[in-house]
């Protein structure tokens, strides 16, 4: 095992408290356990430039020992979470096409910085930087400094997007800090014998040197006792065989077809539960990856899924039969069979031409279809804008709703048709990587 110092197990203990929130910001993350007023540090990344500079405060930066203890624990941060990533203990992914910015900041102390009069404001209390090493406060006194990182690349990798995390935390956790259950003295088989002898005794003494009256008071007591031993086995019983309700648990994944090639061929990072694979497209595409991705998904002994991307010209039924001809192994195990509909539907067609009665009656009637060949309840892919506009019939909310939804909230918009049912897939980012490879990210709820 690989061996941590403190400070290392310090961070290692944060990461832990924060497994049970799903996928987490590394911005509020880091800010929360080293990039903050009191640990005063921060820091700003040139994107452009591609360099960083880590800010100190100056009592820090003017003592040599502090100086070089906080670039050595920035270092540390750095590249513990890059061992992390790569052992799978926590997954990094970040949406790039929402990095607008030519800065990124990193510190509690940084609020909607704005550019005003050739220097950078950077919190309602006037803190502000006119020169790339300096950070002053409203008088003008330097009160952080800076060091360049020039590997900007490394940076951005482990300090930017976000985070989730895996039950591997807890394994690691335990071996750097093992919990020793000690069982109370008076729990240990050596001291019940002791004491059921001390008992015995002490009973035989007192029914030969006490009268009958004292005697049978002595045995009503003992009756009694086991009375209570009775009672309390029989609760014990009772409780134990009484069934906890049944929380939602929340499972990460992703989603791949032949554009993300053999994608599998290599381990996963132990955060992802489930891969669901593009089976089919209209009438007669089968994707060239199905029959590997089928295979490779079972053999990792992931929950698994196929889904079909339905063309709207093409004819429901043909489409059904189709689909399942190649899903025909499914199990109980894995997703009910799932039809992928959007914009990109109307291939060959103009959407704004489309009879909305006709394409959601042919669209029951391939989910009725799929349900009859499968004897599972499909379940539908497509996004709010989609959904909104043509999968209007309240018919629909009887199907699971795997919907898309990248805008990085903490839920996603459910299309009025499942406004009362919710969600029970998320597609929540298309630029998860696992390798340098780009898939998206999906969240699943497990009721």
């Amino acid at each position: 095992m690989k061996s941590f110092n403190d400070f290392e197990i310090a961070i290692l203990h944060q990461i832990s408290s924060f497994r049970k929130e799903g996928i987490v910001s590394l911005k509020d993350f880091l800010e929360r356990i080293f990039f903050n007023p009191e640990e005063g540090k921060a820091l700003i990344i040139q994107l452009r430039e591609q360099y960083a500079i880590f800010f100190i405060t100056n009592k820090i930066y003017n003592n040599p020992i502090s100086q070089r203890e906080a670039i050595i624990e920035f270092s540390q941060l750095l590249a513990l979470l890059d061992f992390l990533n790569t052992q799978g203990v926590i997954s990094i992914f970040r949406n790039q096409h929402l990095v607008k910015e030519p800065m990124y900041f990193l510190s509690s102390i940084f609020h909607e910085p704005k550019i005003e009069n050739n220097k950078i404001i950077l919190n309602d209390n006037g803190l502000y930087t006119d020169k790339p090493e300096e950070l002053k406060n409203a008088k003008g006194d330097v009160i952080y400094k800076g060091i360049q990182f020039n590997d900007s690349h490394f940076v951005i990798k482990n300090l930017m997007g976000n985070i989730v995390i895996s039950d591997k935390i807890n394994t690691i956790i335990d071996e750097i800090n093992p919990v020793q259950k000690k069982t109370p003295f008076y729990k240990h088989k050596i001291f019940r014998w002791v004491a059921l002898l001390l008992l015995v005794l002490g009973l035989s003494y007192g029914i030969h040197s006490s009268n009958t009256k004292n005697t049978q008071q002595l045995h009503k007591s003992i009756q009694q006792l086991h009375k209570k031993i009775k009672v309390v086995k029989t609760q014990k019983n009772r409780a134990s065989k009484t069934l906890v309700p049944k929380k939602n648990i929340k499972h990460f994944g992703i989603d791949i077809s032949k554009w993300n090639g053999a994608i599998l061929k290599n381990n996963l990072p132990d955060s992802i539960d489930f891969v669901i694979c593009k089976a089919t497209e209209g009438k007669n595409f089968l994707d060239p990856m199905f029959s590997y991705n089928w295979r490779e998904i079972q053999q990792k002994k992931l929950k698994r899924g196929a889904y079909h991307f339905y063309v709207i010209l093409d004819n429901p039924i043909t489409q059904a039969n189709f689909f399942w001809e190649q899903i025909k192994d499914l199990s109980s195990t894995d997703f009910p069979p799932i039809v992928d509909i959007e914009h990109g539907s109307f291939e060959g067609m103009n959407s704004t031409s489309s009879n909305n009665k006709s394409l959601q009656q042919n669209l029951l009637t391939f989910l009725t279809r799929i349900q009859q060949l499968s004897g599972r309840t499909p379940m539908v892919y497509t996004n709010h804008k989609f959904a909104n506009a043509h999968l209007t019939s309240a018919r629909f909310s009887k199907y699971p709703l795997w919907i898309a939804d990248y805008e990085n909230k903490t839920s996603p918009n459910v299309p009025d048709a499942w406004i009362n049912k919710g969600w029970t897939a998320w597609q929540k980012s298309p630029s998860y990587h696992i390798d340098s490879k780009t898939i998206d990210l999906d969240v699943y709820i497990e009721r």
